[in-house]
C-alpha cells in the first residue's frame, strides 16, 4: 500500500502472488480490468514463475492471451528454457512438452511433430502469425524468443495450415532488443566432434528508445554420434522494432543454410503381416555416406499496427520466402523381419517461392453490460514450388550390418520446373464478449476459407490438374473464471485440409471433395498457484479420411480417424530454487467407418496410448549459481500399419545436465552440460507418416556463454 500510495493503483492477494489493478474511480464502484503483465523486449506475455514458460501465448487471431483466459490448451517456451536446454532445432524444444512427440532425432536435419495423434510437418510452423516463412526442415532457433504450441485444431484461429496440419499449431515469436544492451557469445560442442559459435548483439534507440534492433549470426559444423554424419550450418536473423505512441512497427529477416549429410529419411516397413524388427544399434547408420540434404532459406516479414481510434487497432503483415533444396537420398524399404532392406536412390530438387499477407481491425466496444473485443481479418498464402526429381537403380543393404554402397552416378536434368500452385485465401471474424467482470468470457466466431491448386506437368508445362473450393470453419469457445486463480474452459473448432481427388480406376475418378475439416471438442480445468499452474483437460477430435469402396468402385470420404484424450499439464517453482516441467498424455486413437468396415475399431497408427514427461532443475545452497537438471521421456507403444498387425515397443529416455553461472570480472558466464539417452537405449522413435525412424543415441552437449 505504501509502494502504490497516490499511484491510481491498487492489490488484491491471491496465495502468494499480489495482482496489481488500475484502481476504481470512487463514484463509479465499478472494478477496472486486471493489468496484463507483458515482457517488454517482445510485447508478449512475460515468463511465468521459474522462467521456463510465460504467462500465456499469442492464440491467433485473438491475440495474446494470459494462462487463465484462454479457452484452449497452450504453453509458450521461452528464450530461457531454449539456451539453458542447449536447443538445436524445434524438436529439441518441444520435447519438453507431453502432448507433442518429435517423428525426427537431434541432428536428423529435419523437424516433425506427432500432437494429440495427428502429424503436423514443419512447414506448417508460422513465424510471428504468418504461414510459410519458417524454415521448411528444421529452424535453427537463433533468432526465436518464444515457442508457442496450441494444441488441437484451430483454423479460425490461424487460418489453413498450408499442408492441412490439424493437430495443433506451432508459432515461433522472434526475438527483440530489450531495454539494456546486450552482446552476447556463445561456444557450443556436441559429440562426435561438432563445434559452434553464435554472436547475440541488441541496441535500441532514439530519444524514448523507441528503436529496436536484434542481430543474431550462428556457425556450426562437424559429426554427430552418428556414424559417418555431419552437418554444417549457417545462419542469420536480424530484427527491428519501432514502438510508438500510436504505431508500432517490426520487421525481420533471416537467413539459413543448412548441409546434412547421411541423417534423413523415413524407413518404410514390410507389408502388413511382417513383424517389425529389433531396432539397430543408434550409433550404426544404414543411410550411405554419400546422401546429403543442402537446404538455403531466405525470408523477410514486415508487421504494423496503428491505433486509428483509442480503441480501435488496424494491423497488417507481409511476408516473403525462397527455398532452395538439392539432395542426393534413398528412400529405403524394409524386406522382412531379418534387416534387409532396398533403397532407391533418388536425385531431388526443389524450389518454394512463398508471399504471405494479413490486414484487419481489432477493436473494444461495450453494448450495454456487455464489453466485447472483436477482430476482423483477411489473410492471403501463394506458394509457387518447383521439382526436379531422377531416380536410379535399386540398392539393397542390412539395418544390423550396413553395405558399403558407392556413390551411384544420378544425373538431374537442368532446371526446375514448376510442380503446382498454391493459393490459400480467408476471411475471419470473431468476438469475445465479457461478462460479470470478466468472469465469464465467450468467444464466437468464423472463418471463410478458399483453397486453391493447379498442378502443371513437369515434362511438358502444362496444367493437368486443378482445385477450387472453399468451407467455412466456426468456433465457439467459453472461459468461466470461479476465481482470480481457477476457471474452467471448453471449445468447439475445427482444422481444415484440402480435399482429396478421386483416383484414376475409381467410378468417379477426377471427382473433387471439398475440404475436409477435423471436429474438436474440449473441456479443461486451468489453476494458477501463484508460482505453478496447472492444466487438466478432455478432447475429442474426429478428422475424415478417404478410401475407394471395394463394391461400388466409389471413392469416398466416409472413414474416420476419432482420438479422445487426457492431458494433463504442470509447469513452474514447486519450491524454492526448484523447477519443474511435468505432464501426461492419453490418447485413444481408433479407426472408424473404414472401408468394407475391415479396420472398424482398430486403433489409429502412430498413436501412442501414453506419453510422460517429467523435468526438473535444482538450484544448489551449497554452490550458488550451480544447478543440476534432468528429465524423463515415456513414449507407449504404436501400432504402424492400419490392421494392426505391426508394432513397435515403448520406450523411455532420461537425461542429465547441470550448468554453473558466475561472474568474472563485470562479465556474467554461464557454462552448461548435458547427456541426452544417459542410458544409451536404442529405441524406434515413431512410427508417424507411414514410416520408421529411430531414436538418438547418447549424446554429449556443452556450451559457454558469455555476456560482455
Amino acid at each position: 500500500a505504501q509502494l502504490l500510495a497516490g499511484s491510481g493503483l491498487e492489490t488484491t492477494v491471491n496465495g502468494t502472488a499480489v495482482i496489481v489493478r488500475p484502481a476504481a474511480p470512487a463514484s463509479s464502484g465499478l472494478p477496472l480490468p486486471m493489468v496484463q503483465i507483458v515482457d517488454s523486449a517482445t510485447g508478449a506475455p512475460a515468463p511465468y514463475a521459474g522462467g521456463q514458460v510465460a504467462r500465456g501465448a499469442r492464440v491467433g487471431l485473438l491475440g495474446n492471451r494470459d494462462l487463465r483466459e484462454t479457452p484452449f490448451s497452450a504453453t509458450s517456451y521461452t528464450a530461457q528454457l531454449i539456451e539453458d536446454q542447449q536447443a538445436q532445432n524445434l524438436g529439441d524444444v518441444l520435447v519438453n512438452d507431453p502432448s507433442v512427440r518429435n517423428t525426427y532425432s537431434r541432428g536428423a536435419g529435419r523437424d516433425e511433430f506427432n500432437i494429440r495423434g495427428f502429424t503436423l510437418f514443419n512447414y506448417d510452423v508460422s513465424f510471428n502469425g504468418l504461414y510459410g516463412i519458417s524454415p521448411r526442415n528444421a529452424s535453427s532457433l537463433i533468432g526465436v524468443e518464444r515457442v508457442e504450441v496450441l494444441r488441437g485444431p484451430n483454423a479460425l484461429l490461424n487460418g489453413m495450415a498450408p499442408a492441412g496440419s490439424v493437430g495443433g499449431a506451432i508459432n515461433l515469436v522472434p526475438k527483440r532488443a530489450g531495454a539494456e544492451p546486450l552482446n552476447r557469445v556463445m561456444l557450443s560442442y556436441i559429440d562426435d566432434g561438432q563445434f559452434g559459435a553464435q554472436f547475440d548483439i541488441a541496441r535500441r534507440f532514439g530519444e524514448q528508445k523507441e528503436w529496436g534492433l536484434r542481430a543474431n549470426a550462428l556457425k556450426r559444423s562437424g559429426d554427430t554420434p552418428v556414424d559417418h554424419s555431419r552437418e554444417n550450418l549457417e545462419a542469420f536473423a536480424l530484427g527491428v522494432d519501432y514502438q510508438g505512441e500510436r504505431v508500432r512497427l517490426e520487421a525481420d529477416l533471416s537467413f539459413q543454410s543448412r548441409l546434412t549429410h547421411a541423417r534423413s529419411g523415413l524407413l518404410f516397413p514390410p507389408a502388413s503381416g511382417t513383424p517389425i524388427g529389433a531396432v539397430p544399434d543408434a550409433k550404426t547408420n544404414f543411410l550411405p555416406e554419400w546422401t546429403y540434404w543442402k537446404a538455403k532459406e531466405l525470408s523477410a516479414t514486415l508487421r504494423a499496427e496503428v491505433d486509428v481510434a483509442p480503441d480501435v487497432t488496424a494491423f497488417g503483415a507481409i511476408g516473403a520466402m525462397q527455398y532452395d533444396f538439392r539432395s542426393l537420398q534413398a528412400s529405403w524399404l524394409m524386406q522382412d523381419g531379418v534387416g534387409n532392406i532396398a533403397g532407391r536412390p533418388t536425385r531431388l530438387n526443389e524450389e518454394v517461392d512463398t508471399r504471405t499477407a494479413e490486414a484487419g481491425l481489432r477493436g473494444k466496444f461495450a453494448t450495454g453490460a456487455l464489453q466485447h473485443e472483436a477482430v476482423f481479418s483477411v489473410s492471403t498464402l501463394n506458394t509457387a514450388h518447383g521439382i526436379r526429381r531422377q531416380n536410379g537403380a535399386t540398392l539393397f543393404s542390412n539395418l544390423y550390418s550396413p553395405a558399403s554402397i558407392a556413390e551411384p552416378n544420378i544425373v538431374a536434368a537442368p532446371g526446375i520446373p514448376r510442380s503446382n500452385d498454391l493459393q490459400l485465401r480467408s476471411v475471419a471474424v470473431a468476438d469475445t464478449l465479457f461478462m460479470n467482470d470478466r468472469r465469464v468470457q465467450l468467444t464466437l466466431g468464423a472463418r471463410h476459407q478458399r483453397i486453391e491448386t493447379t498442378g502443371f506437368d513437369t515434362a511438358s508445362g502444362a496444367r493437368n490438374a486443378h482445385y477450387d473450393k472453399s468451407a467455412v470453419t466456426p468456433v465457439a469457445a467459453l472461459v468461466f473464471k470461479a476465481t482470480d486463480a481457477f476457471s474452467l474452459y471448453g471449445n468447439y473448432i475445427e482444422g481444415l485440409s484440402q480435399g482429396p481427388t478421386a483416383p484414376p480406376g475409381a467410378a468417379n475418378s477426377g471427382e473433387v471433395f471439398p475440404p475436409a475439416r477435423a471436429r474438436q471438442i474440449e473441456l479443461g480445468a486451468k489453476h494458477d498457484f501463484g508460482r505453478f499452474a496447472s492444466t487438466l483437460n478432455v478432447f475429442q477430435i474426429e478428422r475424415p479420411s478417404s478410401f475407394l469402396d471395394p463394391v461400388s468402385l466409389r471413392f469416398r470420404t466416409d472413414g474416420k480417424q476419432r482420438n479422445r484424450g487426457l492431458e494433463f499439464i504442470t509447469q513452474g517453482e514447486a519450491g524454492r530454487g526448484i523447477r519443474v516441467l511435468a505432464g501426461a498424455a492419453y490418447t485413444q486413437g481408433k479407426m472408424v467407418r473404414t472401408a468394407g468396415g475391415l479396420n472398424d475399431g482398430r486403433s489409429a497408427p502412430a498413436t501412442p496410448r501414453l506419453q510422460m514427461n517429467l523435468a526438473g532443475e535444482w538450484d544448489t545452497s551449497f554452490a550458488p549459481g550451480l544447478t543440476f537438471t534432468a528429465r524423463a521421456l515415456r513414449t507407449g507403444s504404436q501400432y504402424v500399419d492400419v490392421s494392426n498387425t505391426q508394432q513397435i515397443p515403448g520406450w523411455t529416455r532420461y537425461d542429465l545436465g547441470a550448468r554453473y553461472r558466475f561472474v568474472s570480472g563485470n562479465v556474467p558466464i554461464t557454462i552448461r552440460a548435458s547427456i541426452e539417452n544417459v542410458a544409451g537405449r536404442n529405441y524406434w522413435q515413431s512410427a508417424a507418416r507411414e514410416g520408421l525412424t529411430m531414436g538418438a543415441p547418447r549424446t554429449l552437449l556443452v556450451s559457454l556463454s558469455a555476456d560482455f
